[in-house]
């Protein structure tokens, strides 16, 4: 498996969204980054409030209100570091929509995203922690980030870079770093985090520029599909 292939398997889980209620409106357009399909099926007037329910391989997998589906609307998601704290019903929105594929994501929404991932391995202190650059100018700016994570905790972490020759640079961050080519792994920007040996605690962003400034990608809390995403890193 590869990086590119972590994106497609998150593909095929694509989820079909269905919006209830009397009027179509612009429900369809919200989801225009991510890789869903939207149906709408219409609901009589004075009937229930609208909303939705979440269909995958054709099969149910539940419903949710307009209201509690607004946080999950646009990236970056904010996920709870302990999934069994939340309420049942948010236990199963994050459930039901984690895997989706974000079709046009931007660096900003990137960086909000890794800043999270970042942090979740930071608390838990433990684990392999796994990042890919797409520039060396990017881990400079990192660098000191990393430093800190390495001294403070017990993280095994892996920087991935076209480091251009200049590893020594960074012979004071006790990090492991693997130098990779553009053209390779160091297409993506990814960081995948082993848990430290708690599934619950698993994550993984892979993401792949195909526009300027524009990255098709997928985040994703599900330790089956973390786990493919460790094996192609080795």
């Amino acid at each position: 498996m590869t990086l590119a292939s972590i994106l497609e398997e998150a593909e095929n889980r694509r989820k079909t969204v269905v919006y209830h209620a009397p009027e179509p409106g612009d429900f369809r357009e919200q989801f225009d980054v991510r890789n869903v399909d939207v149906e709408f099926r219409k609901i009589p007037n004075g009937g229930p409030e609208p909303f939705l329910t979440i269909l995958e391989d054709g099969q149910f997998r539940g419903a949710i209100t307009l209201e509690n589906l607004e946080t999950f609307l646009w990236p970056p998601i904010t996920h709870p570091y302990d999934v069994t704290e939340l309420s049942p019903e948010y236990r199963a929105l994050f459930e039901l929509l984690d895997d989706t594929v974000f079709a046009s994501l931007t660096r900003r929404q990137l960086l909000a995203t890794s800043r999270e991932f970042e942090d979740r391995a930071w608390r838990t202190g433990r684990g392999a922690f796994h990042v890919g650059f797409q520039s060396l100018s990017a881990f400079r700016a990192q660098a000191p980030l990393y430093r800190q994570m390495a001294a403070e905790t017990d993280l095994d972490i892996h920087v991935y870079c076209d480091f251009d020759g200049a590893t020594d640079e960074f012979s004071d961050c006790e990090v492991t770093l693997h130098p990779v080519s553009r053209d390779g792994v160091g297409r993506y920007w990814f960081l995948v985090f082993d848990g430290g040996g708690d599934d619950d605690r698993k994550n993984a962003l892979v993401a792949e520029q195909r526009t300027e400034g524009t990255f098709y990608g997928v985040w994703t809390y599900d330790a089956a599909l973390v786990d493919s995403a460790l094996a192609e890193l080795g």
